[in-house]
């Protein structure tokens, strides 16, 4: 008989609101936490009196002595969280702790206004990247110290990363050509040795830099060439067979 395993117990979740000096009020309220099957739901209120403002909301687990965010995490959660009420947040504790995992955890969430390190200027006008195209990426902010990775990502999922990037301001990138086609992509930025420093970039599609109509044509005219070149002798344009005399 398989021995069971002791379930996961959740301990009191508390809140670190930081936002630094403000004379401004922020209220932020832990109305209930619920258990969903495998799956645990806290449901609150972030209210702000700064129109416009938003915040980073990150949440952590006494497994770790509450070193590193949890990854696990969908909802209003994360980079740029909108103030408002009846928000909520889901962690799936097994597929971050794993699946033996047994014991307590206490949960802590921590806030603070959101401000980007790093602020682009014209990715908005990228609404098409093409593949194998170099384009110029410009932003401004960040220190010379930091020392940045680009990672594609397609929805919630990595493709592909470029890696120590100066802060200087501008990096020539080339996007592989093996990346899909198709919408939904975006670039995290983030500081190698600050996992706090992270913007996101807007949304964009990826196509291929020549178009795949373009590359069957060529295929198909040759083909069609040697259809005709060697054609068979029953063909209406076939030379007709010379009169016999009578």
């Amino acid at each position: 008989m398989r021995p069971s395993r002791a379930p996961v117990k959740f301990g009191v979740i508390c809140l670190v609101l930081s936002i630094g000096s403000s004379v401004y009020a922020q209220h932020f309220t832990i109305k209930r936490v619920e258990l969903a099957g495998q799956q645990v739901i806290v449901h609150y209120d972030l209210t702000d009196d700064v129109t416009g403002r938003s915040y980073t909301m990150n949440v952590y687990g006494s497994h770790d002595n509450y070193l590193n965010p949890l990854q696990k995490i969908t909802g209003d959660a994360g980079l740029e969280v909108k103030p408002g009420l009846n928000k909520k947040f889901i962690w799936d504790p097994k597929s971050e702790l794993g699946e033996n995992f047994s014991g307590s955890v206490a949960l802590e969430v921590r806030g603070r206004l959101y401000i980007p390190f790093v602020r682009f200027t014209g990715f908005e006008d990228y609404r098409v990247l093409k593949r194998g195209k170099p384009y110029q990426l410009t932003w401004s902010g960040g220190t010379q110290q930091n020392i940045l990775n680009f990672d594609l990502y397609k929805g919630d999922k990595k493709v592909s990363t470029f890696t120590n990037i100066a802060n200087v301001g501008n990096y020539k990138l080339t996007l592989p050509t093996d990346t899909k086609p198709g919408k939904d992509y975006r670039f995290k930025i983030s500081d190698t040795k600050n996992k706090d420093e992270v913007v996101y970039t807007g949304m964009f599609a990826v196509k291929r830099k020549t178009p795949l109509l373009f590359k069957i044509l060529p295929i198909l005219g040759v083909g069609y060439l040697a259809t005709m070149l060697a054609g068979g002798s029953n063909g209406p344009n076939d030379i007709p067979d010379p009169i016999e005399p009578q």
